[in-house]
């Protein structure tokens, strides 16, 4: 148990040097959010209980923890049986893709207690003659949800072809975000002696409705929901005004839980404080967006106009603002920090470590100076130390604005630029 505990320790400080604490380290740290903590609680219950809920958003400047709450409200979900994805809004998961995003999620599923893939340990945990499958099976088949009539094919044949573990296990990789064609499935079905109607969506649509489906799949499996968390959402800002616009749009329709009522997904937003005034007001997003997708072809007369609106209201909205940790929380923290890093090194760190105490410096940097002071003495010791550090600020200039194409600038000023930064 001693070498199992010292290991944890030693990769939970690795973690946290690299700056993505991983489960163990977030424990150790616990939280000092309790409002978000109570929010999260309750909203958990609400859909434990298959009431009407929202998702919520968790505001916060660079450095007040915003990763590590996702991180710690994780383990809560985890700890309620509720499967969890932490997505990063990035290049490979944009927010104004649904299939990405949907991509994202399904690749990040933690099950509680479970380690395998996600989706083959969900299926493959599916009772067919319980009522919450039953359940599931009943709302898949109504005409009245719109859904794709693959789903309610996929499931029917899911059960249907129990021996079949090839065909099973391509049902699973649809499920999951992948393709299955429409013949297949008819050729199927009139096998199984029943009708397939194929029917037509676009990848978009199919990606939203992919939601829907696997958030009803998870519960019916035996978990309670599937929780959502979306990390540095304000990276939208430095999209294409078209991008936002697409991406204001899946806001609205992520968090807008009581649209589809019984659905069991708590989405959770992180997002800097920041955003409204730096991009909605300065980037004149309010205005701007709208009459942008009325103006294209693609998207005037659909309505999603009203939800670019309806998701920037909700970037806009209160939400829930973290607090900077005050010095007795530092100073917690900063015991904490101590005992894992003397656990996972059999070395003891001095207590009194000299400390920066601005309360302006975000915690991530707190910890990491820490940790690296520690290294340095730990492996160096009698020698003089002394760190540095540097803020970093979020920059919403549009990304596609930001190279030398759009700049104006050459390649060469460009070159030299950084040649002179060398020197």
């Amino acid at each position: 148990m001693r070498d199992e505990t010292k290991f944890s320790a030693r990769s939970s400080v690795e973690a946290l040097r690299a700056g993505v604490p991983n489960s163990y380290s977030v424990r150790v740290l616990g939280c000092d959010q309790p409002k978000v903590e109570q929010v999260f609680g309750d909203r958990l219950d609400a859909v434990i209980r298959s009431q009407t809920y929202n998702g919520f958003l968790i505001k916060g400047d660079f450095g007040t923890g915003k990763s590590h709450t996702l991180g710690y409200l994780a383990e809560l979900a985890l700890e309620r049986n509720f499967a969890v994805s932490r997505v990063y809004v990035n290049k490979e998961t944009p927010l104004h893709d649904p299939v990405k995003m949907y991509q994202g999620a399904v690749e990040s599923i933690t099950l509680p207690k479970r380690a395998g893939p996600a989706f083959n340990e969900i299926a493959n945990q599916l009772v067919f003659q319980s009522a919450a499958y039953r359940e599931f099976e009943r709302w898949t088949n109504q005409a009245s949800n719109g859904m794709d009539p693959r789903f309610a094919a996929s499931l029917f044949l899911f059960e249907h072809f129990q021996a079949d573990h090839e065909f099973r296990d391509q049902i699973i990789r649809f499920w999951a975000g992948g393709k299955i064609a429409a013949t297949a499935l008819k050729s199927r079905m009139r096998q199984a002696g029943v009708p397939y109607v194929a029917g037509y969506t676009s990848q978009r649509e199919l990606a939203a409705q992919r939601f829907q489906f696997a958030g009803r799949l998870i519960r019916a499996a035996g978990y309670a929901g599937w929780v959502l968390l979306v990390d540095e959402v304000e990276l939208l800002g430095t999209y294409s005004a078209l991008q936002r616009g697409k991406s204001y749009v899946e806001i609205a329709r992520l968090m807008n839980s009581k649209a589809e009522p019984g659905l069991p997904v708590l989405p959770v937003l992180a997002i800097t404080g920041d955003y409204t005034r730096a991009v909605l007001e300065e980037k004149d997003d309010w205005t701007r967006i709208p009459k942008l997708m009325k103006s294209r072809a693609a998207y005037a007369g659909t309505g999603e106009d009203v939800l670019a609106e309806a998701g920037m209201r909700i970037l806009a909205g209160n939400g829930y603002t973290l607090k900077r940790p005050d010095l007795a929380a530092l100073d917690d923290t900063f015991a904490r920090i101590r005992g894992l890093y003397k656990t996972a090194y059999d070395w003891e760190p001095a207590v009194t470590t000299p400390l920066r105490r601005e309360q302006s410096t975000p915690l991530r940097a707190y910890i990491r100076r820490w940790i690296t002071e520690w290294d340095l003495r730990r492996l160096h010791p009698g020698e003089a130390v002394e760190l540095e550090t540097a803020e970093w600020h979020t920059d919403y200039r549009d990304s596609e604005r930001s190279n030398s194409k759009h700049t104006g600038r050459s390649d060469q000023s460009l070159i030299d630029d950084v040649l002179g930064d060398i020197a």
